[in-house]
């Protein structure tokens, strides 16, 4: 199963260390490969020197894609990382 969709950066200071943790974290125990693309490059976020190389600010669409039997949810989670304005929900299980 595939899904994907776009999302937009909500952390003032973008897609940081912790972030970049979390969703690698988030694709591992879903299941599933989870990546993030803009400008035409597209990262794995198993990855976290990738996921933070695409230096991704508060404001940027991204496109956010996950690859496995629970990519829906993955993904739903994952997205909820990202939009999110403060880094509150990043230390809480899923």
């Amino acid at each position: 199963m595939r899904a994907e969709k776009k999302v937009l950066v909500g952390n003032e200071r973008g897609i940081h260390g912790r972030i970049a943790t979390r969703l690698a974290a988030i694709a591992a125990s879903h299941g599933v490969r989870l990546f993030l693309g803009h400008n035409q490059e597209t990262v794995e976020c198993s990855s976290i020197l990738d996921v933070l190389s695409l230096a991704l600010t508060r404001g940027t669409v991204i496109d956010l894609m996950a690859e496995g039997p629970r990519a829906e949810r993955a993904l739903s989670v994952a997205a909820e990382i990202i939009t999110a304005q403060d880094d509150a929900c990043h230390d809480q299980p899923e």
